[in-house]
């Protein structure tokens, strides 16, 4: 039970600590929201997109309402606080994710008034991690881009929007916001390409850094070169640079209906540690 006056509120300064170390317990399954969490405390805007359940010195629960809507580490009681908090102001998440017992719980809530905006339901998402240790290089030839190969990469990057997420990326400012986020991640180092000629035929992107875990996004093998062993090849050199040049803890989520990427995932020594859901809008 709740203590005394607990209620869902902008995350203040003086809960920062505490809330930092309840979503750290578990950083693989808050890599994505931690990763904000971290940049908007930085910028000294928590309260824009964070709010918690509980008081500020023991939160019962973070919630996340921005791109994403995404409860953290949150109690029964904490994620059904957060329901009710979020059904009653206007929807600007573009997305509801989390572990998916938590999805499960929050969805009723919001289901009356968002049910008939969603494009998909994405209930089983299995979240992975590399074990083992790095292997032999597989002659991929993997490695990080560079940010004068923007207008390779790209083109790539808005195919792979397009193909997992449902969407375009273009739509609404032509693409400068997403170019945007391309040229971001280039500059960070955290886009990895194959490449053959001039074209990117492999990209992966470091989506999110959390602590000590590094969340890979955008995964995307060119149609032409499927079925051809190179997102296996390309995965299992991928895990070491990251390793290298980011976090030691590497890990993923996928849709448990895609088998190819499943089996390459594991042929690179990804292994499951938990289950996420996403409902798309």
């Amino acid at each position: 039970m709740f203590r005394r006056g607990a209620r869902v509120r902008p995350l203040r300064p003086s809960a920062w600590n505490p809330s930092l170390a309840l979503a750290r317990r578990d950083r693989v399954v808050n890599a994505l929201g931690g990763a904000r969490l971290v940049e908007l405390a930085r910028a000294g805007a928590l309260g824009r997109e964070f709010q918690i359940a509980g008081e500020d010195h023991d939160p019962e629960g973070i919630l996340w309402d921005g791109v994403n809507l995404s409860p953290m580490s949150a109690s029964e009681e904490a994620i059904d606080l957060f329901g009710r908090y979020v059904v009653a102001r206007p929807r600007r998440a573009s997305s509801v994710v989390g572990p998916r017992a938590a999805v499960e719980q929050l969805w009723p809530h919001l289901e009356p008034l968002w049910g008939a905006e969603v494009r998909e339901h994405r209930w089983s998402q299995p979240l992975l991690m590399a074990r083992g240790e790095a292997g032999a290089p597989t002659g991929a030839g993997l490695r990080a881009a560079v940010p004068s190969q923007i207008d390779r990469v790209f083109p790539a990057s808005v195919a792979m929007f397009r193909e997992e997420v449902g969407a375009d990326p273009l739509r609404g400012d032509g693409g400068r916001g997403y170019r945007a986020r391309v040229t971001e991640l280039l500059h960070q180092q955290r886009t990895y390409v194959v490449l053959e000629g001039t074209e990117v035929v492999f990209k992966a992107d470091v989506g999110a850094l959390f602590e000590d875990v590094a969340q890979i996004h955008g995964v995307w093998v060119k149609p032409s070169h499927r079925s051809r062993g190179l997102g296996r090849a390309a995965m299992a050199e991928l895990v070491p640079l990251v390793r290298r040049d980011h976090a030691p803890h590497v890990s993923l989520y996928v849709n448990d209906y895609n088998e190819p990427a499943r089996r390459a995932y594991a042929a690179a020594g990804f292994e499951q540690v938990a289950e996420l859901s996403t409902i798309l809008f």
